[in-house]
């Protein structure tokens, strides 16, 4: 037996029998899978030798059919990422960890359609997204907030951008501190006024690009009219702002985003920002740096 049979025969008939309870087949499993494993190719990347498929996978479906197909959503993303990982090895993809696939409702979808976007994410983050789905459906504990000190923030991007990610340990409330010049045993607060001379960025290590903080007030998000825009739909459309505070303080807050915005990890509402801090907004990952 093939191995698109073996899911058929998995999913087809646990989730179509319930389609037919409520009425109709608003989603096909196999679809799903197909355009899934169509969205793979596509957005698979080369790096080092080799090619690297998405491994999370986000099914954007009509409200209506969120709802009615919301107890089957475990079955039907285990069995799919079972055959996206096995996919992936008959074409010779290399996959970061166990791919997650996780359903969205979408109010801007009609009835029985739906979209499948492909992203290649860290392993952390696409770990602390499986954790929050494992909550959605009432089948794991949630998380406890000590531990998630880190726990999400990827390293910044090494010259292979596939690399595993690096191990912070512990984190640590003390100030961060960086040389500006002199004496190497010199070093300066970046939130003091010598730290005036540097320029701010955010790096944005997902997508490779790098963005110069030159206003007084700097807004993030998804939406086009964004100083800084974020193509990631775990984004809100206004998501997060940094700000300039005399004389040389960044500060970033959250703007009442769906997903939150996280510095080393932690969840903010307001956190000042020095050389180095990790950003996260929905499964972006941004590089605060002074340079």
């Amino acid at each position: 037996m093939g191995l698109f049979s073996k899911f058929e025969n998995k999913v087809e008939d646990t989730v179509e029998g319930a389609a037919e309870r409520m009425g109709g087949a608003p989603l096909s499993p196999v679809q799903i899978a197909k355009k899934a494993e169509k969205q793979m190719r596509r957005e698979k990347m080369a790096g080092a030798g080799k090619q690297y498929a998405p491994t999370l996978y986000t099914v954007l479906v009509n409200e209506i059919d969120d709802q009615r197909l919301f107890g089957y959503y475990p079955t039907l993303a285990g069995e799919t990422e079972t055959y996206l990982s096995a996919k992936a090895a008959e074409h010779g993809y290399v996959m970061d960890g166990q791919p997650l696939v996780r359903f969205i409702a979408d109010e801007g979808l009609k009835r029985g359609k739906f979209e499948v976007i492909a992203e290649l994410v860290a392993a952390p983050i696409v770990a602390q997204l499986r954790q929050e789905e494992m909550e959605r459906y009432g089948i794991a504990a949630p998380a406890k907030p000590a531990n998630r000190a880190y726990a999400s923030a990827p390293a910044p991007r090494p010259a292979d951008p596939f690399a595993p990610s690096a191990d912070y340990g512990d984190y640590e409330d003390e100030p961060h501190t960086m040389v500006l010049g002199g004496p190497a045993d010199e070093d300066v607060d970046p939130l003091s006024p010598a730290s005036a001379q540097l320029t701010a960025y955010l790096y944005d290590m997902t997508n490779d690009r790098a963005f110069t903080l030159t206003k007084q007030n700097t807004t993030v998000g998804r939406e086009s009219d964004n100083d800084v825009v974020i193509s990631d739909i775990n984004a809100s459309r206004y998501h997060a702002s940094v700000r300039l505070e005399p004389p040389a303080k960044w500060i970033i807050s959250d703007e009442g985003s769906t997903n939150g915005t996280f510095v080393n990890g932690r969840r903010i509402k307001s956190a000042p920002l020095r050389d180095g801090d990790i950003i996260i907004m929905g499964t972006t990952n941004i590089e605060f740096q002074l340079l």
